[in-house]
């Protein structure tokens, strides 16, 4: 894994509560390893999701714990292929 610190952070920040905003998602910049890849890049398209169902999540608690739940599955898919390197 080459680079991830800052997208790990922001999922991190998200998974205790805090909200984002669309720019800081598309200012995120990373690099990973080829078999950290598709978690990473799975994770990038679901802070997207996040980022984009905002209005919908302040709605329905139900949907937001379910989004930060997606979030927190990617992470640790993030880390398992971290830790295979």
């Amino acid at each position: 894994m080459d680079d991830v610190k800052e997208l790990v952070g922001t999922i991190m920040r998200v998974l205790d509560h805090a909200e984002i905003t669309e720019a800081e998602v598309l200012d995120l910049d990373f690099e990973a390893d080829d078999k950290a890849r598709p978690a990473v890049n799975d994770a990038y398209i679901k802070l997207l999701e996040f980022v984009h169902d905002r209005d919908l999540r302040v709605a329905d608690p139900d949907l937001d714990r379910s989004e930060r739940a997606r979030l927190e599955h990617a992470l640790k898919q993030i880390v398992r292929f971290s830790s295979r390197n």
